[in-house]
């Protein structure tokens, strides 16, 4: 929808100006008001409950009087002192209808009724308010009490013959006639209530003025408490100011309120004629604004409009016919800067654009630009396809760190004009630092891969300056469109991983490969599910049974750990091993094993198996140093000896941190737990350092093993590793035996233990149980 122009908006703006500037002025002159009526209105709340409860001393005053009058008819105290009950019922009712009084009563000194003008249950009972009579004595006394649901004012008077002889208690009744006379007698506002809680704790009306105004019930419904200060509250849509005053009551006696209202909307009807005439004025002012604010509006906008129309085409790129306006004042200069800004604006936006989309180093297109571009082809030709070329100098940072940045910019400008220059037609951008991406819309892998080759030629040639020769160490990846994405920045990613996969090849150049892509989804994947499983305990134990050469019993088994992948079947170990190493997942892994393991070789122990549990650790666990207390828990825990476990590590995990590891596996040797060298012969583990390792046994690798039947050269090398191991102290174990002739040659060589298919395959711990209790019982 397009907005008024500018002549109109000059116009509104003048006429709300006027109408703001009004209802500001009518608000805050309604808000004064409004906070004088407040004001007002709870001081005379105030005052009218001072004075309500004034009207019920006065009241008291009058009745204590009449009873005092009563108390000194020489009828009544003789009747007093003869107990004659006749006259002093007589006396009593003709004295409290002079009062008021629905009710009177004559109490003992002892504080019991000994008549009551209205019944005769109640007789030689206590007076139900003791502190009104304690207190009477002074001259009298008088409380606001409820007795059955209904208010009443309670006057009690002594009489006196010339000592106390008793005392005479009075009820006048708090109902509507009582608070309608008070009500004309002062200037007690109309909406009165008298209030007393019912017998499920609620306030409840019992006595109303000229008015009912229901105020009570309203604060009930909402659940609110009676105001003991002046509140504003609305009712019936309408504003009231409420006060609730407490009147003078015995303990005995529930509590009884007088609730006051003030209507605000009563007091705010004067000012209805100010608002009309305010009304009156707004309406004048506003048609004389109008026509005001459209005089001076016409003069200003119609130079604005060309500025508006001239602002709109530079928008659209069309920095020429900027209008020309001949005036001398304000808008004649706005006028020739709008044309001076339009030609700086078109050379700015000029640059800007160049500098966005290029690397300032190499004047290459950068990596935005090229997606641009990759996205802009792909999405022209979906079907032809494209190479997507990834180039690495692989060498620029230590350059950086040894030259500094600046020779670096030079040997990659220099690099990016090679690469430009056995490129062709094909696109070539600078993508990341150390990166330049080459583009071949509708290429191969045939031909992208001639063009790496070439690329990785011109840049074999070291970057020679003053003195430094420097080698730039290229490499190249390759993906392919659409095989290997659809979209340029998948495309550049998959690149990326090839050219770090080229790094380590002879060629240099290395094509996508969704297999060996460590960032794949499918990998994300299972490190999630990975991390679930270990928190619900859903990996599991299996064990390996090892064979004692010297005897041929089953006296070990190693605990290699298994996942059953829900959806997926059984994951292989060294999937899911290494997604745990590079996610730092491995030490809970390992946490999981190990108290898997201790527990159930704890219970082998138990149940009077001789097996000793082989358990593995990572290199991620050598360098945990509190890890030797951890095992020493579970031992503890599980109440099994040390060396029913043995705890294996491999050579690289030992090479990794020497003094770390060396410290680790010194503290579970001197726990009395068999530490195992895992894989020995395939390592760099020198042999003056193993010496200081507190080994032992070691664990022939499986690759000098498995062919130990036939292989004349790896029976050699068994034969040696052996005689070696046992020179130096350690036991030896061979794994990976997965034939007779295999098993006869290590126990004619003297190997200690023997593991492999041959012997027994992995296995549930339940199954590992039946296995070594068959042998038992052959």
């Amino acid at each position: 929808m397009r907005l008024p122009g500018f002549r109109t908006r000059l116009a509104m703006f003048f006429v709300a100006t006027l109408i703001v500037v009004q209802g500001l002025t009518a608000g805050l002159a309604y808000e004064v008001a409004r906070r004088h009526l407040l004001a007002e209105g709870g001081r005379q709340l105030t005052a009218n409950a001072d004075a309500f409860v004034a009207q019920m001393n006065d009241l008291s005053e009058r009745v204590a009087s009449g009873v005092q009058i009563m108390s000194l008819d020489y009828a009544l105290r003789s009747a007093i002192g003869t107990r004659d009950r006749g006259t002093i019922l007589s006396v009593l009712r003709n004295h409290g209808h002079r009062v008021g009084a629905a009710r009177m009563q004559l109490i003992g000194l002892d504080g019991l009724v000994q008549m009551d003008s209205t019944t005769t249950a109640g007789d030689g009972k206590p007076f139900a308010f003791p502190e009104l009579v304690a207190s009477a004595y002074d001259g009298h006394a008088a409380s606001v009490a409820t007795v059955g649901g209904k208010a009443y004012w309670v006057v009690v008077v002594p009489i006196y013959a010339p000592q106390p002889v008793g005392l005479v208690a009075a009820s006048i009744p708090l109902d509507d006639a009582l608070v309608a006379h008070m009500q004309q007698l002062s200037a007690l506002p109309r909406d009165v209530e008298l209030v007393a809680r019912d017998d499920d704790g609620a306030y409840k009306a019992i006595a109303h003025g000229d008015s009912r105004p229901e105020l009570t019930a309203s604060f009930v419904e909402r659940g609110e408490d009676l105001p003991r200060h002046p509140t504003v509250t609305r009712m019936g849509g309408r504003e009231y100011l409420a006060l609730a005053q407490a009147l003078r009551q015995p303990t005995a006696s529930g509590s009884v309120l007088a609730v006051m209202g003030y209507s605000l909307d009563d007091a705010m009807r004067p000012y209805k004629a100010i608002w009309s005439a305010w009304l009156g004025l707004l309406a004048l002012g506003l048609v004389s604004g109008l026509i005001a604010s459209w005089l001076v509006a016409r003069g200003v906008s119609r130079p604005l409009e060309a500025l508006a129309e001239a602002a709109r085409r530079i928008a659209g790129g069309d920095y020429q016919g900027t209008p020309s306006i001949r005036r001398r004042d304000e808008i004649g200069d706005l006028a020739q800067a709008f044309r001076t800004m339009g030609d700086a604006v078109h050379e700015r936006e000029r640059r800007i654009r160049h500098q966005a989309m290029h690397d300032p180093v190499t004047g290459l297109p950068n990596r935005a630009a090229a997606e641009t571009a990759i996205d802009a082809d792909l999405a022209q030709a979906p079907l032809r396809g494209g190479a997507l070329l990834v180039v690495g100098v692989n060498r620029l940072p230590d350059i950086v760190k040894t030259l500094g940045h600046a020779i670096a910019d030079r040997l990659m400008a220099d690099a990016g004009q090679r690469v430009r220059s056995v490129a062709g037609e094909a696109m070539v951008a600078r993508v990341t630092d150390t990166q330049f991406a080459v583009w071949l819309c509708g290429g191969d892998s045939t031909g992208a891969v001639g063009v790496a080759r070439r690329v990785v030629k011109v840049l074999g040639e070291p970057y020679q300056e003053a003195q430094v020769s420097m080698d730039i160490g290229p490499a190249v990846g390759i993906a392919l469109a659409p095989d290997h994405g659809e979209h340029a920045s998948a495309l550049l990613r998959r690149a990326e991983v090839a050219e770090f996969a080229a790094i380590g090849s002879n060629a240099g150049v290395d094509i996508y490969d969704p297999c060996t892509d460590p960032h794949r989804p499918e990998r994300l994947s299972l490190m999630s599910d990975l991390r679930d499983a270990i928190d619900d305990d859903a990996l599991e134990l299996w064990f390996q049974p090892k064979r004692n050469l010297l005897d041929g019993r089953i006296d070990a088994a190693e605990a290699l750990v298994r996942w059953h992948r829900p959806g997926h079947g059984m994951v292989p170990p060294d999937q899911f091993i290494g997604v745990a190493e590079e996610t730092g997942n491995v030490r809970r892994v390992t946490r999981w094993v190990l108290a898997r393991g201790i527990a159930q070789a704890a219970q082998l122990h138990r149940e009077g198996r001789e097996m000793k549990v082989w358990l593995n650790l990572s290199a991620h666990d050598i360098g945990d140093t509190g890890l030797p207390e951890r095992v020493a828990e579970l031992l503890a825990r599980h109440e099994l000896p040390p060396s029913a476990i043995a705890l294996e590590v491999t050579e690289s995990a030992v090479i990794g941190e020497p003094e770390v590891a060396l410290d680790v596996l010194r503290r579970f040797a001197d726990m009395g737990i068999d530490v195992v060298i895992d894989d020995f012969g395939i390592g760099q583990t020198s042999f003056a350092y193993l010496r200081r390792l507190p080994v032992t046994e070691l664990k022939i690798d499986r690759m000098f093993v498995r062919q130990l039947g036939q292989d004349v050269t790896d029976r050699t090398i068994v034969r040696a590793l052996v005689e070696l191991g046992h020179r130096l102290g350690f036991r030896v174990t061979a794994e990976g035996v997965e034939d007779e002739g295999s098993l006869d040659y290590l126990a004619d060589v003297g190997c200690d233990h023997a593991q492999g298919y041959f012997i027994g395959r992995p296995m549930p711990f339940r199954d590992l149980c039946s296995f070594y209790d068959a042998q038992t019982v052959a």
